[in-house]
């Protein structure tokens, strides 16, 4: 029990500390990417922007340097020196503040804290996570980056930012627990800005039903989604990045209704959001390549908004890209790095250095995970339907990820439609177009991820999204056809309706008991053998199955004979393979 509650002592003070470094850095970064009053934007939106930008400067710095704990706590330690102007200004405005508000703010986060904490510290089960997740985490601890590691493991090329972070937060090697601290940050951090988001709504409730539903209708709705999680997802104690796009998925979906509610009215949508948008669109493809479409989707808003709205020059909207830009010039670089192809593993882009991956094997990765996603351990599914059925078998089992967040879509949106076109006929109202266009980020992100890599776990959060938005979008058309009264019914009931299935499976499927008691549990570990490779290079492989875990450096499930190190005796130099002559 003591180390139960040493463990959870030392996580909320590493939470309290990321949370003040990062407020640090987005002030900070608000300063370079020309917000002009970051005063004025919400502390959350700055946190947010701090991890991004910190999360950038960390994989800047990867490529000189092995993130240890030195590096972390001159990162990290800048962060806290940068929020002492923020704090201040917030303490000095505190006066004007609700307390209340804050006091149930303060409580709220305490308590979903200790939970995710303790959730967290249950031992890591993603299978994904022994396969390569922790050997990734400790080639970025040990090394500054290496120059053709795909070659060793080809999923060690995927290039996710999101284990830069997590080997940050090992602080190594003085604390090892990483994987439990990334994942459960980043739920509390959403927990903490959709309730932020709510606070007016806290003091007024009335604006619920007065305001636009995007407006704040919008963080409320998701906020069952991460209790959802919080409950019956085992990936907080993993480093895995698919957890990650999910949280960031909803916080960008929120930012942007938000955004549309104040696009044509006198309260426009500050350039602060907009900034923050756009950078963290550009970070969650550098987390995770299928959140392409969703990103694309979002900058695409920003800058439209910025045309339109406040009348940017084009060469100002090209300059207010910069950053986003910035972002993906130094994820592609490290791509390059990893295996020759800045976009692994997507051939794009590919160059023949040295210690590039054989352009083969880089199509033949791509084409293993196009397969597997359509249909695991079946062959000659590219280029065909026939994966189709029993996709669709596998898709209908999951009924609170899947079927009812589909169903539940089709109905409000078809209520939707019924609802405008008769306030169109009773000329109660214009046919909003631009509210109709929240629909277009789920959509076009289940489009892209159809037709690339439908696995049903890459689809994170848009399900979900997609009812979400069309509920909203069935609230936007009733609201000026009912009395307050009536909308007030109407929005209770829509709400009930779009997280029904969530609230039941959380509560009535999974264990609220089913966390550590013991502190940071011990990861699971399988025995390893060593092979030899012709050049004379030592590999550690499993010596069954094919599971690393956090094992010696270097390690591979596809022991390849022909890898050879680029310079005899140096890991960090890099791996190329001899082609058979």
């Amino acid at each position: 029990m003591i180390e139960a509650l040493t463990a959870l002592v030392v996580t909320l003070v590493i939470f309290l500390l990321m949370a003040v470094a990062y407020l640090g850095w987005g002030r900070a970064a608000s300063r370079l990417i020309s917000i002009a009053q970051p005063t004025s934007a919400s502390p959350m939106l700055l946190i947010w922007l701090g991890w991004a930008f910190s999360l950038w400067i960390l994989q800047v710095v990867h490529l000189f340097l092995p993130i240890t704990v030195y590096v972390v706590i001159a990162v990290y330690g800048l962060g806290l020196i940068f929020s002492i102007q923020p704090i201040w200004h917030a303490v000095r405005s505190l006066k004007k503040s609700n307390f209340g508000f804050w006091i149930i703010f303060l409580i709220s986060i305490l308590l979903v804290a200790v939970w995710v904490s303790l959730r967290a510290m249950l031992p890591a089960t993603n299978y994904d996570t022994g396969l390569y997740h922790f050997n990734a985490i400790r080639w970025i601890n040990t090394f500054p980056i290496v120059p053709g590691l795909g070659n060793l493991h080809e999923r060690l090329a995927f290039n996710q930012a999101f284990f830069t972070w997590v080997a940050a937060l090992n602080f190594y090697p003085w604390f090892g627990h990483g994987s439990s601290l990334a994942n459960s940050f980043l739920l509390l951090l959403s927990f903490a800005s959709f309730l932020y988001f709510l606070r007016p709504v806290l003091h007024r409730p009335a604006l619920l039903i007065e305001a636009h539903p995007f407006l704040y209708a919008s963080a409320l709705w998701v906020i069952p989604i991460l209790g959802y999680l919080s409950i019956i997802s085992r990936e907080l104690s993993s480093p895995t990045p698919d957890l990650a796009s999910s949280l960031l998925q909803l916080n960008m979906f929120v930012m942007l209704a938000r955004g549309i509610a104040q696009w044509g009215s006198e309260e426009r949508w500050m350039k602060a959001e907009s900034a923050v948008v756009m950078f963290l669109a550009a970070t969650a493809v550098t987390i995770k390549l299928s959140n392409l479409a969703v990103s694309a989707v979002l900058i695409g808003f920003c800058l439209i908004y910025a045309w339109r709205v406040s009348k940017t020059r084009i060469k100002d909207l090209l300059v207010s890209l910069a950053p986003a830009l910035a972002v993906i010039l130094v994820w592609g670089f490290r791509g390059v790095m990893l295996s020759g192809a800045p976009f692994f593993p997507a051939t794009i882009g590919y160059l023949p250095v040295d210690w590039a991956m054989p352009f083969n094997n880089v199509v033949g990765q791509a084409n293993s995970i196009y397969s597997w996603a359509r249909q695991p351990h079946a062959l000659n599914v590219l280029g065909n339907w026939n994966w189709l059925g029993p996709w669709l078998i596998v898709a209908g089992q999951d009924s609170a990820g899947v079927v009812y967040p589909f169903i539940s879509a089709f109905v409000f949106g078809g209520l939707a439609l019924m609802a405008a076109v008769y306030a169109l006929l009773k000329r109660r109202g214009p046919l909003r177009w631009l509210y109709w266009s929240i629909l277009l980020l789920p959509l076009l992100g289940l489009v892209f991820w159809f037709f690339t890599a439908p696995d049903l776990r890459f689809a994170n959060s848009l399900f979900w999204l997609l009812s979400h938005s069309a509920a909203l979008l069935l609230l936007c058309c009733l609201q000026p056809l009912l009395s307050r009264r009536g909308f007030a019914i109407t929005l209770c009931i829509v709400f009930i309706a779009a997280n029904f299935l969530l609230v039941k499976y959380s509560v009535g499927r999974y264990s609220f008991k089913e966390v550590s008691t013991s502190g940071w549990q011990p990861e699971t570990t399988f025995p390893l053998i060593q092979k030899q490779t012709l050049s004379g290079s030592l590999i550690y492989t499993p010596d069954h199955g094919e599971l690393c875990w956090d094992s010696p450096l270097p390690c591979t499930p596809d022991f390849n004979a022909n890898l050879r190190l680029r310079v005899p005796g140096d890991l960090g130099a890099g791996f190329t393979v001899e082609q058979p002559k």
